[in-house]
């Protein structure tokens, strides 16, 4: 049996190696605020339990179509959604008429714009498009047009939002008021506002937008096996990384222990999310997880030794991710090809019909380099020459495809804690965004309570090797390798408390005394109780 046909056909040998490391899947043209759509519309599916092994997937077509009409219907598209004359006669009937077009702008505002690393806004379909979750009944998948009608796009849409909710879930299983805090929590936050709710419905019912019935509408979240159409952690994750995930259901409590609406929360959550998945993916990449430090530049550039060292930590952590996936790459070439034996007995096959060798390693989908890599196999005199130049070559090819390093940089700068600067040698490195030091700040210290501000660089360089000061740089042996002055750390130190001054999170009495405080109240923390 061929790798291919062991993993269900599972896309090709590249998605293969990134799936077996870090899960299936993550794509790196999925944009931060989409992690936590797609975990919401997932959570919500699923009746708000970690248990469930299907949730239900909303499609709300004539919802979108009210919305977004004028939009274009897909990329490259010359065409534009336009809604035909006895929609909007029957919309008029059912809302006001003077309400309509108040309505239709009001719920576009709604929309979550992303943006790429010009700052141009994301060029994405109607059917790509997302609202803000004011509401449940504003959560919907993504779709797909084929052949005139819509059906669900999940290899897109949902896939990290599904190993997301699997990650919480093995992080709650041991802790059942804390899973059932963060499952009522959300069903609240996303269920409190009913006025969206009725608007919604009447948009729903005018449009006639009838869901197919549920078992035709879920998506699965748990199978045995591998299947293509189920989301899947790597083997053992649930295991290996447990402590992880436990500390991330402890992290999303103390979030959602604020009493905010969704709306204000939603870009904290953006923030905690990708920061999670971050650490996740370095977690999968780095055997001694603990030893991982976050150096972050908090004066925005200014100083020059301080914005290296920012560069540098997340350079490393890139490093670290390629190397393991040229480990797994070893691993799952060599079980591929055999043994020299093997290799001697395929070798004239191969030579005979390369696309056997593609199809035996995954590679059907190779198009760039493809001719290079067949011009070497034909070279191929011996097994040797199959497991050193011609093994090298393929490692090149799928390497240089390797999006996790863009998924990362995706996830680090959308969540608030990395910088990109083009132009610069040094393009990415680690900063800290109001939200993402809000987001620290509200996952460390408890609503209405205070915490001594080097105790909190403290806690975050214990928590999450996140290293800004002088203390820290010492203890995590970053300021003795660095040969840097002190006083640039200490200079970090002072920038980081004017942010927290700025966003309020900081009472200072002296210079020596500071204050971390977290200004907001508790929720109404009524465990159990469905809305």
């Amino acid at each position: 049996m061929t790798l291919v046909e062991e993993k269900d056909k599972r896309d090709d040998f590249t998605s293969q190696l990134s799936a077996d490391i870090w899960g299936h899947r993550f794509k790196d043209g999925q944009r931060g605020p989409e992690y936590v759509l797609e975990f919401l519309n997932v959570l919500s599916g699923a009746g708000y339990s970690f248990t469930s092994d299907y949730y239900y997937r909303r499609r709300s077509i004539g919802l979108r179509e009210f919305i977004f009409e004028g939009v274009k219907e897909g990329r490259g598209a010359g065409s534009t959604l336009v809604l035909d004359e006895a929609k909007k006669e029957k919309l008029v009937q059912a809302v006001q008429e003077n309400n309509v077009p108040v309505l239709k702008q009001f719920l576009r505002n709604l929309e979550v714009v992303l943006y790429d690393t010009d700052g141009k806004e994301a060029d994405r379909s109607w059917f790509a498009r997302s609202l803000y979750p004011l509401h449940e009944s504003l959560l919907y998948v993504e779709l797909r047009k084929k052949n005139g009608s819509y059906g669900i796009e999940r290899n897109f849409f949902a896939r990290g939002g599904e190993l997301y909710f699997l990650m919480l879930g093995h992080g709650t299983e041991n802790c059942g008021e804390r899973r059932s805090f963060i499952e009522w929590r959300f069903q609240q936050l996303l269920t409190r506002n009913k006025i969206i709710e009725k608007v919604v419905g009447k948009i729903s019912a005018v449009f006639e937008d009838s869901e197919p019935p549920a078992e035709r509408n879920a998506g699965q979240l748990r199978a045995g096996g591998q299947d293509a159409h189920t989301p899947m952690l790597p083997h053992r994750a649930e295991i290996d990384n447990r402590e992880l995930f436990e500390q991330f259901g402890a992290e999303m409590e103390n979030l959602l222990l604020i009493d905010m609406d969704v709306h204000e929360m939603f870009h904290l959550l953006t923030s905690l999310v990708c920061f999670q998945l971050n650490r996740y993916m370095h977690a999968r990449s780095q055997p001694d997880v603990k030893s991982l430090t976050y150096f972050f530049d908090c004066m925005d550039g200014t100083n020059i030794h301080i914005y290296r060292q920012a560069a540098k930590s997340l350079e490393q952590h890139e490093a670290m991710l390629k190397e393991r996936y040229l480990v797994e790459f070893e691993r799952k070439s060599d079980g591929v090809l055999g043994s020299i034996d093997q290799i001697e007995q395929l070798l004239p096959l191969w030579q005979e019909k390369p696309d056997l060798f593609y199809n035996s390693m995954g590679l059907t989908k190779l198009r760039s380099r493809k001719e290079a890599v067949t011009r070497i196999l034909l070279r191929c005199q011996t097994a040797d020459d199959v497991q050193t130049t011609l093994k090298s070559s393929v490692r090149e090819v799928v390497t240089s495809q390797l999006d996790q390093i863009q998924v990362t940089r995706v996830i680090a700068r959308d969540g608030g804690f990395a910088t990109f600067r083009r132009g610069s040698a040094s393009n990415y490195r680690y900063t800290i965004s109001d939200s993402f030091l809000q987001t620290l700040v509200f996952t460390t210290v408890q609503p209405g309570d205070k915490m001594e501000f080097h105790e909190f660089l403290n806690r975050l360089c214990n928590a999450y090797g996140i290293v800004i000061g002088e203390q820290q740089a010492k203890e995590t042996g970053i300021y003795e390798k660095s040969g840097f002055n002190i006083r640039y750390f200490q200079d970090n130190e002072r920038a980081l408390r004017k942010k927290l001054r700025h966003n309020g999170l900081l009472i200072e009495f002296s210079d020596a005394t500071a204050m971390i405080q977290n200004p907001y109240d508790h929720c109404s923390r009524e465990v159990g109780l469905h809305v």
